[in-house]
């Protein structure tokens, strides 16, 4: 959810995902998958973190978990594997 932040609700809509409950085969979290959405929006983390109310060290350290959970070692790995999957919707 968002809360008061620097990005207005109409300007930001959220990227498409789908939710880890609909899509059991995924190891990530509801949290993990939303920041990776944002990820492949080209979002920083400071950025996410403000996006989500959060900090951007925590969005780091749910990128790094990412990363861990899917055997990759950069963001952009995690989104490309994330798309193949159909955890994404591509645009």
């Amino acid at each position: 959810m968002l809360t008061q932040t620097a990005f207005p609700p109409a300007a930001v809509p959220f990227p498409p995902i789908a939710s880890a409950q609909s899509c059991s085969r995924t190891p990530l979290t509801d949290r993990q998958l939303e920041c990776l959405a944002w990820i492949s929006e080209g979002k920083s983390s400071t950025d996410i973190g403000e996006i989500l109310s959060i900090s951007g060290r925590t969005v780091d350290y749910h990128v790094g978990e990412i990363c861990q959970r899917l055997n990759v070692r950069t963001r952009m790995q995690a989104v490309a594997h994330a798309v193949r999957r159909g955890w994404l919707e591509t645009a």
